[in-house]
């Protein structure tokens, strides 16, 4: 896929969530987005990208989710979502939705 659509994604999402969170929580719901509805080709893509460019063209919330993915994907539980946070649009775990 066209890494500049990627980005554009992704800052678009990142527009998103700003207005529903404080950015660290903004930050953490963009990453849970891009990791529970974006292909792993995707993700693997955008990964790459930032790790070869620093995440230039990204906004600073949708760095910081990026940053948050490359973290978590190096972590024993890649494949489990991030921690959900107040205002990330994810129930606590254990209440129902």
């Amino acid at each position: 896929m066209n890494i500049d659509l990627l980005i554009k994604m992704t800052n678009e999402i990142g527009d998103f969530f700003a207005g529903t969170a404080q950015p660290e929580e903004a930050a953490r719901a963009v990453a849970n987005h891009l990791k529970r509805y974006w292909e792993p080709r995707m993700r693997a893509q955008m990964l790459a990208y930032y790790e070869q460019r620093q995440g230039a063209g990204l906004s600073d919330l949708a760095r910081s989710a990026v940053a948050l993915l490359a973290a978590g994907a190096s972590g024993p539980a890649a494949g489990a979502p991030l921690p959900a946070g107040p205002g990330s649009g994810a129930p606590p775990q254990g209440t129902k939705a």
